[in-house]
């Protein structure tokens, strides 16, 4: 009890949360706060832990005293540590296939407002997941203030140190994605506070004021908060351990927790620690409340209740803390000057990826600067990159993908547009066995992540992969002999979009490799629409192609189905040669050059009134020596006669 002289051993339940990445601890009798936060593979606690529950004179005005206990608290229904973060909670555990659920409540009471909390542990990641959820069961409209407190010191040693005392070397960072805050109170007077107006309406630029980078606590004189200005407009801050390379990041939806504030006791001059602990330990702290500062409130009308969901999680191993979302965080520094850089960075995911890649890129001209890859990516396992570039820091784009999707990114340009590629045309014929296959056809704004291929062994082949994920425009393909292949190409750029492959029956590009002189006629096909409406000509298109080095004699032989006719004035031929009709057959016979398509065009007429959705297949025998090649095209009737719609153009 707070005033009371003789403090006394109190026990308090304890759950624990647990996977393979983290172990969490709630107390509930405490504020149903979160206590600990341990990322397993480092075995260090993310948040700070008082060792002595020891009231402080902070807190609310008209309470005169709060309890910095440690962790993760919720601030209700006033600005900052509110009334109910030393109260018992009472608590409901659910347990799922994914995961395990702790909601704790502040009261199941009519007519008031209630918060409960869910505090979800997923089975396979490296989260904790909040959703807060504040209900107001009362008959008139109120309004309240909302605030999480994290008291947070990442890494080892449980403290984030002063100046003279910091044994672990901490040097913590407060991760603030801002250009200004606006100071809740300082006892910097070289800072808008104490001897300048404050308040919501004045703001600090950030994070660098006179020279000075207030985002590191080092550079700190006394204390500090304050908030996002004018509000959060991303969706993540949390602090950062540059020296120990440890931190924590909460993820948010801004456009509802619109509050973000940090908090600490300074550095050259702190706030002296025996006022809350007595081992001399020191913390931080980030907020994040539903309104942008502790001067707003939020409405919230009668009967109702407003929720969402927060994502908290361990960041290792990075220089630094660039962007970050629910799955990933990235880092992207920077150093040197006059053109010649050093760039340090890394990737750290929340969950196994498989076949991950980190890539680094030139934003503007698209050039690949490097990656690292690796087959599996785990929490425990960052990706980092460090390497010597000559483009400034505002130029260099970041992806982390896995299985070639997009995890997360950074500066990186999205017109939402499909990468154009395509493959480059090949000779009709090749004379080896290895060739060179290569893409082209993207412009400046198409920064090309990876780019697929298949090829097709013949017309009547089926596309396969042959060239997936690959960063390279140009590769070596090997076939065989007297074969026809056929290439078609897509590509994905940066930020995930992707083109489609070619319809068309050629693809991209063939060619057919040829040791000796030989006639081709593989390309060659037959086309008709789709669709044909009842009681209309079916109009075809036979296109015999030579795509090989000699001319050859070619019969074309065509017996249309049973329940069609030939309509006779619909048959021409765009090349010479010999034109017969055998009943209801009619042939084509010809020398036809090499590199020369000859078309024939002609429509046959239904006999037969088919039912909707009848398919007609008319087969073509294109005979090259004692070869043929069966080449057919299929037509269905449709339900009734199609009209295309008309569109005028004004000028």
């Amino acid at each position: 009890q707070y005033g009371n002289p003789s403090p006394a051993p109190k026990n308090y339940t304890r759950l624990i949360l647990e996977n393979d990445y983290l172990r969490v601890t709630l107390l509930p009798e405490l504020g149903g706060r979160i206590y600990e936060m341990i990322f397993k593979p480092t075995g260090q606690n993310e948040l700070y832990r008082n060792p002595v529950i020891k009231p402080t004179n902070w807190g609310p005005s008209d309470q005169g005293w709060w309890l910095a206990a440690g962790g993760i608290e919720w601030g209700l229904p006033v600005e900052e540590h509110g009334y109910e973060t030393a109260i018992p909670w009472s608590y409901e555990i659910a347990t799922g296939a994914d995961g395990i659920t702790v909601t704790v409540r502040d009261s199941t009471q009519p007519d008031r407002l209630r918060a409960s909390i869910g505090i979800f542990l997923p089975n396979d990641r490296a989260v904790l997941l909040i959703q807060p959820k504040i209900e107001n069961d009362r008959s008139i409209d109120l309004d309240f203030k909302w605030w999480i407190n994290a008291m947070l010191a990442p890494g080892p040693g449980n403290s984030v140190g002063q100046n003279g005392l910091n044994p672990n070397n901490s040097d913590v960072r407060f991760i603030d994605p801002i250009d200004q805050v606006t100071i809740h109170s300082t006892g910097d007077n070289s800072l808008p506070g104490p001897n300048f107006p404050s308040g919501p309406n004045v703001g600090m630029s950030w994070p660098i004021f006179n020279d000075r980078d207030l985002s590191r606590l080092q550079n700190w004189n006394q204390w500090l908060g304050f908030f996002e200005r004018p509000q959060a407009l991303q969706d993540f801050a949390g602090v950062y351990d540059l020296a120990n390379h440890e931190g924590i990041l909460r993820i948010f939806p801004h456009s509802i927790a619109t509050g973000a504030k940090g908090y600490g006791m300074g550095w050259l001059h702190p706030i002296d620690a025996n006022e809350w602990t007595d081992d001399n330990s020191y913390y931080v702290e980030i907020h994040g409340g539903l309104a942008p500062t502790f001067w707003d409130s939020t409405p919230l009308n009668a009967h109702s209740a407003i929720e969402w969901t927060e994502t908290w999680y361990p960041v290792v191993g990075l220089p630094d803390i660039t962007t970050a979302d629910s799955d990933a965080a990235l880092a992207v520094t920077e150093s040197g000057s006059n053109g010649l850089y050093v760039v340090a960075a890394g990737a750290f995911t929340t969950k196994p990826l498989s076949k991950a890649r980190f890539a680094l890129y030139q934003n503007g001209t698209c050039y690949f600067l490097g990656e690292r890859t690796t087959g599996l990516m785990t929490p425990d396992t960052p990706l980092t990159y460090t390497h010597d570039v000559q483009a400034p820091l505002d130029q260099i784009a970041a992806i982390l993908t896995s299985d070639n999707r997009l995890i997360a990114s950074r500066n990186v340009a999205n017109d939402g547009q499909p990468p154009h590629i395509v493959v480059h045309p090949l000779d009709r014929v090749v004379t080896q066995t290895t060739f060179s296959i290569e893409l082209g056809g993207a412009n400046d704004h198409d920064c090309i992540r990876s780019l697929d291929v298949q090829v097709r062994d013949g017309f009547d082949g089926e596309w396969t992969d042959w060239w997936s994920s690959n960063t390279l425009f140009t590769q070596p393909f090997t076939g065989e002999a007297g074969h026809t292949y056929y290439f078609r190409a897509r590509a994905i750029d940066l930020p995930g979009n992707q083109s489609a492959y070619t319809t068309s029956p050629w693809g991209d590009a063939f060619t057919t490799i040829l040791t000796t002189t030989a006639p081709v006629f593989d390309p060659s096909y037959v086309v008709t629409p789709y669709f044909y409406s009842p009681n209309q000509p079916i109009n075809y298109i036979v296109n015999v192609y030579n795509a090989g080095n000699v001319s050859s004699t070619v019969i074309v032989t065509n017996t249309p189905p049973t329940s069609t006719v030939l309509i006779p004035e619909s048959l021409f031929i765009d090349y010479p040669g010999t034109l017969s009709f055998i009943g209801h057959t009619f042939i084509w016979s010809g020398v036809v050059t090499d590199g020369l398509i000859v078309h024939m065009y002609y429509a046959l007429l239904p006999t037969i009134d088919l039912p909707a959705g009848s398919i007609l297949t008319d087969t073509v025998q294109i005979g090259i020596g004692s070869t043929a090649l069966t080449r057919t095209a299929i037509a269905i009737k449709a339900a009734a006669q199609i009209f295309l719609p008309v569109i005028l153009v004004g000028y």
